[in-house]
């Protein structure tokens, strides 16, 4: 071994199969080197911020367009389009007096989200809310949003008045006049969506970069804080495709142990990416 890499020890070239990444290389070979090759990982210190940034967005576009956007999708295809919805499978209604004066109903399901519609009550119960979604509420005079906690129950995260979205008059006819602004809004929440989830993903950076610390302290602290972060990030790509796949398809494996899956896989690449200079067999594969 020699010195080579920040003043640290550098493996044999032959444990990196003499694959590398680089600035020039695409955003599939970027993401199958993050999935398949931890003891690689050092090769994403030498990416430009702004090819790091666009792996990360790319990253962060599947995981939310496997979550929320192909059931969005999905629905807008089924419904004929947002227009179509308004117009034709949305429940006769108008607005009157900040309240929606409707005897229909309805109920739809968008991946993680769930939308109950019912205005013969002021608002929707909570004891009416069950199997883990995301619920939007409408009912006859306020808007509601629940999710809910680690202890089953549901509590309110958001709450409008109806008249905060709809002025009186307004009918269905009119609502479908407005579906341009409605696409807009999808628009602007899947990528506050993909905020959250980069936000979400680099506070767990930050908390795996602890245990990171330690093993770079083993080795002579050769890396910065911010390239530990970088690795952090790099090595929950697998485990946030298998939370998310998982998600995406209806939890077929409860939620919780698939978090703890992520959360196992994420150290353990963190280990075997330190362990081309710790020499640990322990840390190995």
């Amino acid at each position: 071994m020699e010195n080579d890499f920040n003043g640290g020890l550098t493996p044999p070239e032959d444990e990196y199969n003499n694959k590398k990444i680089s600035n020039s290389d695409n955003l599939i070979q970027m993401i199958y080197h993050a999935v398949a090759n931890p003891k690689g990982y050092r090769d994403f210190l030498d990416l430009s911020k702004k090819r790091f940034k666009r792996f990360m967005c790319i990253i962060m576009f599947i995981v939310t367009l496997m979550v929320v956007g192909l059931q969005i999708i999905i629905f807008i295809i089924n419904v004929g389009g947002i227009r179509n919805f308004f117009g034709n499978k949305l429940p006769d209604f108008v607005v009157k007096d900040g309240e929606i004066i409707s005897e229909g109903t309805f109920d739809i399901k968008m991946g993680e989200f769930r939308v109950l519609f019912d205005a013969r009550e002021e608002y929707i119960s909570v004891s009416e809310l069950k199997d883990g979604y995301t619920y939007i509420t409408i009912g006859r005079k306020s808007v509601n949003v629940y999710v809910q906690g680690t202890n089953g129950r549901y509590f309110s995260t958001f709450s409008r008045k109806i008249n905060a979205f709809l002025q009186d008059g307004m009918t269905n006819k009119k609502l479908a006049s407005l579906t341009p602004a409605f696409y807009l809004a999808l628009i602007l929440a899947f990528v506050l969506r993909m905020g959250l989830f980069f936000l979400k993903y680099y506070i767990l950076a930050l908390i795996y970069g602890f245990y990171a610390k330690g093993l770079n302290m083993a080795i002579g602290n050769i890396h910065s804080d911010q390239e530990i972060t970088r690795i952090c990030l790099v090595s929950q790509t697998l485990g946030i495709f298998l939370v998310n796949i998982n998600k995406a398809v209806g939890t077929p494996i409860p939620g919780f142990i698939a978090s703890f899956v992520g959360v196992f896989l994420t150290i353990r690449r963190i280990s075997i990416y330190f362990s081309n200079y710790i020499g640990d067999k322990g840390l190995n594969a």
